[in-house]
């Protein structure tokens, strides 16, 4: 029949995930240079490895805040079902930018093991590991949180970039004071866990954002949500048909309602549009909703 187009994502939800895109990109610039500074002074391949990490993640957090302005813009003729999708898109530059990192991390680890230029590094690069443990984690914390309550998909995605993040600082300064304890292959071969960490993650990532593209359901649960809602509304003899799917932060559903056949036109179109408002103001960021009305259950 319709849909409605009310978006209930916020421009306060838009403008705190702006915020913690914003902190991703100022707390990585931070450590980027800290790590770095680090791992060349303290000799530490494992530090330098995971100051790339922190490299990435600085262009992941500039994509994000980008693909937030993006997706926060209303649906036009162009883009009829919003512009959400901009999340997704951002996910997956960070995906690809992550598994980059983490194959030139496996290159230079495994040309230094060859080499045989192997040294313990400094103290320094225990600092700069712990340092990056503790500041990755609390913005893991804040960030996740920030995500789930916005439904953001790319905040949840930063967030979890993170926390690779900090188990790939774990996994340095096991590889660092390994390396000081007269066993300096340890150094570079924790650079490569370091890697097999980001590849894990951004698999996790990937695999989210393509369920979005692929549309996949967002589950029973939000599904009978959506019938619970519309068959409170008066003279909805039943429900089927319900879809659900993410559009980046919003949600898209699609439903068949059953009607008495011996309504008018204008009283089913009523209960049509009593429906969509219900859907609307009772599911959260539900941005659009199409209902399609048959008059009896043989459909």
């Amino acid at each position: 029949m319709g849909q409605s187009q009310g978006v209930t994502s916020t421009d306060k939800d838009f403008q705190t995930a702006r915020f913690w895109a914003v902190v991703g990109f100022v707390g990585n610039f931070g450590l980027t240079v800290i790590k770095g500074w680090a791992g060349i002074v303290s000799n530490s391949g494992a530090m330098v490895a995971d100051a790339v990490h922190s490299a990435s993640d600085i262009f992941a957090s500039m994509f994000i805040y980008i693909s937030l302005k993006i997706a926060q813009k209303p649906a036009d003729n162009e883009h009829p079902y919003g512009h959400g999708r901009a999340e997704v898109i951002s996910t997956l530059v960070v995906v690809g930018m992550l598994v980059a990192a983490g194959v030139e991390i496996i290159r230079t680890a495994i040309s230094t093991i060859r080499q045989g230029s192997l040294h313990a590094p400094g103290d320094l690069a225990v600092y700069a590991a712990i340092l990056s443990i503790v500041v990755n984690e609390l913005m893991y914390q804040f960030m996740y949180r920030a995500g789930v309550k916005t439904n953001s998909p790319s905040t949840i995605a930063n967030a979890m970039d993170n926390r690779s993040d900090a188990f790939s600082s774990i996994a340095a300064l096991i590889g660092i004071v390994g390396a000081k304890l007269k066993y300096p292959v340890l150094d570079p071969v924790a650079g490569i866990v370091v890697a097999l960490f980001i590849f894990k993650m951004s698999y996790g990532i990937a695999m989210d954002a393509v369920g979005q593209i692929m549309d996949e359901s967002v589950g029973e649960n939000k599904i009978q949500e959506v019938k619970t809602l519309a068959l409170s509304v008066n003279r909805v003899k039943n429900v089927h048909g319900i879809r659900v799917r993410r559009s980046g932060a919003a949600f898209l559903v699609d439903m068949d309602i059953v009607v008495d056949p011996k309504i008018t036109v204008e009283m089913a179109h009523d209960i049509g549009e009593a429906v969509r408002e219900m859907i609307r103001v009772h599911m959260d960021r539900v941005s659009q909703v199409r209902v399609h009305i048959d008059p009896s259950d043989l459909h």
